[in-house]
């Protein structure tokens, strides 16, 4: 059966989880998209800091079990109507390693600087999935100019619990609750 990709217009850019070999590992991602982070060190006030679940939505369906980048780019014909141009793949190599990185998988071939071709899929450390979208969210940056970056020369500053910006966070999901 031919991969579906979700179609929801009302969907943030997905996170798909395609390896359920580790549950914890999910339970990380999931906090790892909820932390509060900024690009730069400021003061403990939650409006300095970002969460990547403001800008995703992380799917968790065995329908997506073992799917892989081909899968989706044959998904995700250049004339696609999906209405997200880039998404993510929570795979085996994200939960293996500390930082959990996401297989990032560009749908778009026309922008620069790949015009005709779409960026090869590229890891993105969870921690800075928040970074990325919200650039990609005010037309900053396109997703496909993150391709080749230097993450680990990249800090983020997490709003450790317990923090200002932690606590606000937190009261504030209460609230949508």
């Amino acid at each position: 059966m031919p991969l579906r990709l979700p179609r929801h217009q009302d969907l943030g850019t997905p996170v798909i989880r395609t390896d359920f070999t580790d549950p914890q590992g999910w339970e990380r991602l999931e906090r790892a998209l909820e932390t509060p982070v900024a690009i730069d060190e400021v003061p403990d006030s939650a409006d300095h800091y970002d969460r990547a679940v403001h800008y995703v939505t992380t799917l968790s369906d065995e329908k997506f079990r073992g799917v892989r980048a081909a899968d989706v780019l044959a998904a995700a014909p250049p004339e696609h109507t999906l209405p997200y141009g880039h998404l993510y793949l929570a795979d085996a190599e994200t939960f293996a390693s500390d930082d959990l990185p996401l297989l990032g998988i560009d749908l778009d071939p026309d922008l620069e600087p790949f015009a005709g071709e779409r960026a090869k899929p590229f890891r993105i450390p969870a921690l800075h999935v928040a970074s990325v979208e919200a650039n990609v969210s005010i037309a900053n940056l396109f997703f496909c100019e993150f391709h080749g970056f230097t993450w680990d020369t990249s800090p983020v500053y997490v709003a450790a619990p317990g923090s200002a910006a932690y606590e606000e966070f937190r009261q504030m999901d209460q609230h949508e609750e």
